[in-house]
């Protein structure tokens, strides 16, 4: 036997136990780190709160903006009905401007609402000590962002 085939029988010999170890206890947190007792359901708990607040949030949205769509609606058909034009000018700017102010109002609603659950979920994942990958930066890629 050559020296260079000795020398790697005896460097699978002597590595492969610690290798075959280091595997065995590397399906779970290394023994000692922060992450060793990781809480899942403790995070199931902490995503299913995030989830449904973002949900009850789009739902409120989603009425807010069918309001004010239906609003604006209701006041450009009345604003077309009106027999001057002046007050047919005034009435159309006001079902306009009225309906920019509701929809601004049903975005920051939605956009404060979806940061507060993502604060929560930060503030309650980090309890469960369990490294998240999950922050509202990442959240709805290439989505509309829900």
């Amino acid at each position: 036997m050559n020296k260079k085939a000795f020398a790697a029988i005896i460097a699978v010999t002597l590595l492969a136990p610690s290798a075959f170890a280091f595997a065995a206890s590397s399906s779970t947190s290394p023994v000692g780190t922060k992450h060793a007792t990781m809480d899942l359901a403790c995070v199931q708990t902490a995503v299913d709160a995030r989830e449904g607040s973002i949900g009850d949030a789009f739902t409120a949205f989603s009425s807010a903006e069918s309001a004010a769509l239906s609003a604006r609606k209701s006041s450009l058909h009345d604003a077309w009905g009106m027999t001057t034009s002046a007050t047919r000018k005034s009435a159309r700017t006001k079902a306009w401007s009225d309906y920019k102010t509701a929809n601004k109002a049903a975005y920051t609603a939605l956009r404060t609402a979806k940061k507060t659950a993502w604060s929560t979920f930060t503030t309650a994942s980090a309890s469960c000590k369990v490294p998240v990958v999950e922050s509202a930066a990442t959240e709805g890629e290439g989505s509309l962002g829900l």
